[in-house]
């Protein structure tokens, strides 16, 4: 990572010398003869490999001239971590789609002006291609550090990489598996991969092709939440009644701050709830607020009938009501981009979620307990949390979308009141409404209409799909 330049060939080479890199994935013996080189002419060694690795050698007329070490991504790193904008269940099951490049070294004996910046490129521009044929899939994320009391990392910046702020300052220590302060922060750098890797980490549904770098078992014990948010949150659920019997294990508080994890973690039906609190380690289920045995050493998990029992005997609104209010107090003003949908839970107990377009997790909740008969009632009890999350909930920037369901007068008039825009399907089973919007895009520019009241009134009369504020 050194930048400082000692020319071989002159003080001015040719340009065609950079033009004659050559990038090379090394394996075997070659491995062996690059830990030695690291070893010797790095600041900081060879390393010793851990997880997924590779090593690329960037080569001129046969000679190798720079060497780089690509190896697994930070667990966690703030500065990365808000950059890409996902939650922390998001990043433990993809951390394996970003990389770290531990190790670059230009050989002392083949410096030459550009030289790093230019290995770097062509190294970063190879290395897609080359995990993939190494490891099955294709990262989407590159991170780096530099020692900011040793580099500046120029030919970093040259390479197309962007600063992302500084470490704490804290070592690893491996044995002890914790963390020293080491007093020498390091800048962070960060490049993309792909064109669209910041969308693609915090996606619902990540895309498929990438399912070998993913992690499906760590994920469960990833909190959306952070200890104090969580305390906090269980603060506000002891507000709810409880309706059972005193004698209980789990207090009211304790089993209700799982589902509302749960909710904000992406489960949407209890039995994924119940399961997502028995992966939670001992530390986790003690911020959540369970009981221990007699020794303390081991927090039992909740059975699924002890949460269905709950949700049978409660006031959903009341629970709902109190998430909410929490929700606007902890995350302030609503995403611009919305989704409605509904999940039941056995045929008895409806969530409704107003959900972030990008990360899945729940902006608004509303929970009832019925035991619907039919689709029809199913869609009745749907439609009803619906218009009470159009009616308590504030929208205002927000484009809610949703399935054909909720394109219905009442809905559609209650989100547009409290200052949201929506999309919503309009299908043929709603041939009038359908036969109107038609007739009403034939005449106005969708995006941009002529009219605005005139807009507005065919919004509100069912026939129009998209409000325009």
């Amino acid at each position: 990572m050194n930048s400082k330049i000692e020319a071989v060939f002159g003080e001015d080479p040719p340009a065609v010398v950079l033009g004659e890199l050559e990038i090379s994935t090394l394996c075997g013996d070659s491995l062996r003869h690059a830990a030695d080189l690291l070893e010797s002419e790095h600041y900081l060694g060879a390393g010793r490999p851990v997880g997924r690795t590779l090593v690329q050698a960037v080569h001129h007329h046969g000679r190798w001239v720079a060497l780089l070490v690509w190896g697994p991504a930070a667990l966690k790193l703030a500065d990365r971590d808000e950059a890409v904008g996902w939650t922390d269940s998001q990043r433990a099951e993809r951390i394996g789609l970003v990389v770290q490049n531990r190790r670059f070294l230009v050989l002392a004996k083949t410096r030459m002006p550009n030289l790093a910046s230019r290995a770097l490129g062509l190294a970063v521009n190879a290395l897609p291609e080359a995990w993939e044929q190494v490891h099955g899939f294709r990262p989407l994320l590159a991170e780096t550090f530099t020692d900011i009391e040793q580099f500046e990392g120029t030919c970093y910046k040259a390479a197309g990489w962007q600063p992302c702020g500084e470490t704490k300052g804290f070592t690893r220590e491996h044995r002890a598996d914790f963390y020293v302060r080491n007093d020498r922060p390091k800048k962070l750098w960060l490049r993309t991969l792909h064109r669209n890797a910041g969308p693609m980490l915090r996606a619902i549904d990540m895309a498929a092709g990438y399912e070998a770098g993913l992690n499906r078992q760590s994920p469960e014990r990833a909190l959306p939440l952070r200890k104090a948010q969580i305390e906090s949150l269980r603060d506000v659920l002891r507000e709810v009644p409880d309706p059972r019997a005193h004698n209980r294990v789990f207090t009211c508080s304790s089993l209700l701050v799982l589902v509302a994890m749960g909710l904000l973690a992406g489960r949407k039906t209890l039995a994924s709830i119940q399961r997502y609190g028995q992966f939670l380690t001992q530390k986790q289920r003690c911020w959540l607020g369970w009981r221990s045995n007699k020794a303390g050493t081991f927090r039992p998990a909740p059975s699924y009938s002890a949460i269905y029992n709950l949700l049978c005997k409660m006031d959903p609104h009341e629970f709902a009501a109190v998430l909410n209010g929490w929700l606007s107090a902890a995350h302030g003003t609503l995403p611009r981009g919305l989704a409605i949908d509904g999940k039941y839970v056995r045929n008895l107990v409806l969530t409704l979620c107003l959900s972030e377009h990008e990360s899945g997790a729940p902006a608004a909740i509303a929970i009832a307990v019925q035991a619907p008969v039919s689709e029809e009632t199913k869609k009745e009890g749907e439609l009803t949390c619906a218009r009470r999350l159009y009616a308590t909930t504030p929208l205002h920037g927000a484009t809610v979308t949703g399935d054909a369901l909720n394109c219905e007068p009442e809905s559609i008039t209650l989100a547009v009141e409290n200052g949201a825009d929506f999309l919503f399907q309009l299908k043929a089973n709603q041939p009038n409404a359908l036969e109107h919007a038609q007739d009403v895009a034939a005449k106005l520019t969708p995006l941009l209409p002529a009219n605005r009241t005139k807009c507005t009134t065919a919004v509100r009369s069912g026939g129009f799909t998209r409000s325009m504020r």
